[in-house]
């Protein structure tokens, strides 16, 4: 290869740069399709549900038209997203309420409720940070949702993975507080997605653990089968 070529192999679209590149222009189309999908505010849920569908699938280098997965995911999961959106706002609410009225309230018992305040007010936090990412990735009822995502929350307070997650949610937070308007065209164009990615990169290894591979999932079609099968000429047999 001549030395022109090497000085442009940076171009070429397998390079790490280039595929960098198309990451970045691909946070920008998945922003982009989050921050439509939730100005409607009841379809947040099913967004973000969505948004975490694409980005999984980023990360384990699954993915494929961007658009097409999002609005696949966000179909497939609006109904339950939306009562899980609405309870999660519900909760918020209520906590808030809760928290202003026993501020106002003086008394040491009033400080003790504070406290588990505060405590149900982390539980919850943390069972936001996997709801979504788990209708995204799960076919479960919302029950099963709600338990799962409480599961790997609870039981991985005090992992690295739980803890980074949880920061990462809040840097658009961070960011609007501490840039303030002028930081609005950077949310704009990677608020949700940009730490949205790098919660993906945390949360995936953690999801395998929880899906059953694709070979015993084959097995069991196969032994539902020969059951069916099974039955079926015990049904004839008798008739």
């Amino acid at each position: 290869m001549s030395g022109e070529g090497r000085g442009f192999a940076f171009l070429q679209m397998d390079s790490p740069f280039m595929r960098f590149l198309s990451v970045l222009a691909d946070l920008m189309i998945l922003n982009f399709l989050t921050i439509v999908c939730c100005i409607p505010v009841i379809t947040a849920g099913a967004s973000f549900t969505a948004m975490h569908y694409v980005l999984t699938k980023m990360v384990r280098n699954e993915e494929g038209y961007i658009a097409r997965s999002f609005f696949h995911a966000f179909k497939q999961n609006l109904g339950q997203s939306i009562f899980i959106w609405i309870g999660m706002i519900g909760v918020t609410a209520a906590l808030v309420m809760d928290w202003l009225i026993l501020k106002s309230t003086p008394g040491q018992f009033s400080e003790v409720l504070v406290v588990l305040l505060y405590a149900a007010a982390i539980v919850v936090y943390l069972i936001m940070l996997y709801v979504f990412p788990v209708l995204s990735r799960y076919h479960n009822t919302i029950r099963g949702t709600l338990k799962t995502a409480f599961s790997m929350a609870v039981f991985g307070i005090f992992t690295l993975r739980t803890i980074a997650n949880g920061l990462l949610f809040l840097v658009p937070f961070a960011v609007l507080w501490i840039g303030g308007w002028n930081s609005i065209p950077i949310l704009a164009v990677f608020c949700f997605t940009l730490p949205g990615y790098l919660r993906a990169a945390l949360y995936s290894g953690l999801f395998k653990k929880y899906e059953t591979p694709a070979e015993e999932l084959q097995q069991q079609a196969e032994d539902a089968k020969k059951k069916r099968e099974e039955r079926k000429k015990n049904k004839n047999r008798f008739h």
